[in-house]
């Protein structure tokens, strides 16, 4: 994934990196178009202050190697994306505080409504999944899940082998994420936990356990 940062005429700051899916399947005919412009990924445009953020597609060709002047004729050719309000308790990862957080996805909906009685829909939508490498060396798929296991609510999904992670709420603006903020929300969705200190039977597993005294 390249990650480029820029400054614009105006002097705005900004941040920008490709996001090519794994896969991107429409579920119904009519998200079939939409599914087709993401298909070869998209670049995402986000000011450092997280108040504009924007996406272009498809790739431009070597995007990340071109002059300042010539990455910002692509931000003024690329979609606006929506600010999304947040919804109450759904905070933002602490590594990521520039991120708007959007509501939890609504189980009845595949969209948000435009004000005119219709329904915009977003990539997120579209049945996006994203692998990334986390620091350690393994590799990590991440998805919207629509009808988990347990029948409730849709969830984001991380998958790493036999170990799967949900989150019941997360930003709806996952998809646009770069590795690193995928990386980050995974961390914030999965803390250390504390552990007691090992009971005095309990066998030695690694070189610096301890034993109560």
């Amino acid at each position: 994934m390249a990650v480029r940062e820029f400054t614009d005429h105006t002097g705005r700051e900004w941040r920008a990196w490709d996001v090519v899916p794994d896969d991107l399947s429409a579920r119904t005919k009519d998200e079939t178009y939409l599914a087709q412009l993401y298909v070869t990924g998209w670049v995402v445009f986000e000011t450092k202050d997280g108040g504009d953020k924007r996406r272009l597609h498809p790739v431009p060709k070597g995007w990340s190697e071109l002059p300042d002047a010539d990455v910002e004729r692509l931000l003024d050719k690329a979609e606006i994306v929506p600010q999304r309000k947040s919804s109450p308790g759904n905070a933002a990862p602490d590594a990521a505080p520039a991120k708007e957080t959007a509501r939890a996805v609504d189980v009845e909906s595949r969209g948000e409504s435009d004000g005119r009685g219709t329904e915009t829909y977003d990539v997120t939508d579209l049945g996006v999944l994203r692998t990334f490498r986390y620091p350690t060396g393994r590799f990590w798929a991440v998805c919207v899940i629509h009808h988990p296991e347990d029948g409730g609510s849709p969830v984001l999904r991380f998958t790493a082998g036999a170990r799967n992670l949900d989150l019941r709420e997360w930003p709806k603006d996952w998809a646009d994420y770069s590795d690193e903020d995928l990386i980050n929300l995974l961390r914030h969705g999965a803390p250390r936990q504390s552990h007691e200190p090992p009971s005095p039977t309990t066998p030695h597993r690694r070189w610096d356990d301890t034993r109560r005294p």
